[in-house]
């Protein structure tokens, strides 16, 4: 499964945006991986790469507690419904920050049994990255499920 975020009128995409949107894309592709494994202890490499602290460590708690929800997104209804992304003012301190709409209503979340525990949502997302060791990471983020999203 591929994620692609297509970007709002009226967005700049310059050589910064352009990145942050890759590894946006990424994180999104890297996250709907681990829902399908029903999370961990442990970050998988991929989603590692593209998060740096404090947001890795608040992804790994997160991912630690959908361990023991047990609950994980069925591969047949994992996928994304439409993305937008937009470069939103950045706080100093931080390289890009910027805000999405993620369409995650088709996933569905199955316990070990195989029984319908929860649906997917529309989610807004906003996340600040930084340049570390060369390359742009996540590094703070707000993450919410929403009726719609703003414009």
């Amino acid at each position: 499964m591929k994620a692609t975020a297509t970007p709002v009128p009226g967005t700049t995409q310059d050589a910064l945006f352009l990145e942050a949107k890759k590894v946006y894309e990424t994180y999104m592709e890297q996250s709907l991986l681990f829902e399908e494994e029903g999370g961990g202890k442990v970050l998988p490499t991929g989603l590692r790469e593209v998060v740096g602290d404090p947001w890795e460590g608040a992804l790994q708690e997160y991912y630690t507690k959908v361990k023991k929800r047990g609950h994980h997104v069925t591969p047949e209804s994992a996928g994304f419904g439409e993305m937008t992304l937009s470069r939103i003012k950045t706080e100093p301190g931080y390289d890009i920050t910027i805000k999405s709409c993620a369409d995650q209503r088709g996933w569905v979340f199955v316990d070990d049994a195989g029984k319908e525990m929860a649906r997917g949502n529309l989610r807004q997302n906003t996340l600040s990255m930084i340049r570390e060791k060369g390359k742009l990471v996540i590094v703070d983020g707000f993450s919410g499920g929403v009726d719609t999203c703003e414009k």
